[in-house]
């Protein structure tokens, strides 16, 4: 680390880490993907810590996600629960469902997943909320397979994704449609 790292922000140090974990989880390298998760949680907790003055929801969704993916349950549905009140953001109601799920909280879960905006356009996931909904509705849903069943259908989608569409705008790349930050 140098001495000028000191004098990035730390929203800025949490985003990249974030984007850098998304693209580690894309190459399949998921232990570099959670070293990476895990100093955005870091990050976003110095940020969250030092009185922000402009907590975006965008900062709130990555944060979310961070936090889901070191297993910090309690802070991603904290964050990505105001995340949710503040712009409808699609994976922050994908995350607040795991990170629900995971804490054993069936019906909370399915509040997020049933609420995810169905013009995001990604299929996959949609389908696997909507069965995993209607799973835990019915209550025959074991929460583990449903998280199981929602990753899976959220990398098959990616994977899609990143197939399917040109990210190249005006020369330069922008984020996936379905990430909305």
């Amino acid at each position: 680390m140098s001495f000028l790292s000191k004098l990035v922000r730390p929203e800025t140090k949490g985003g990249k880490n974030f984007e850098r974990g998304r693209a580690a989880e894309a190459r399949g390298d998921f232990g570099k993907a959670e070293t990476y998760f895990g100093d955005g949680a870091a990050a976003f907790d110095d940020f969250f810590g030092g009185e922000p003055n402009n907590v975006r929801p965008s900062h709130l969704v990555m944060a979310g996600v961070c936090y889901t993916r070191v297993g910090r349950y309690e802070d991603a549905l904290r964050v990505l629960a105001e995340c949710v009140e503040r712009k409808e953001i699609p994976d922050a109601f994908v995350n607040a469902g795991y990170a629900a799920a995971k804490l054993g909280r069936a019906e909370e879960a399915a509040r997020y997943w049933a609420l995810y905006p169905s013009w995001a356009g990604q299929r996959k996931v949609e389908t696997a909320l909507k069965e995993q909904v209607r799973l835990i509705h019915a209550g025959g849903a074991d929460l583990d397979d449903a998280c199981e069943a929602v990753a899976v259908a959220v990398n098959e989608q990616d994977k899609v994704n990143a197939r399917d569409r040109n990210f190249r705008e005006a020369g330069r790349r922008t984020s996936e449609f379905r990430q909305g930050y």
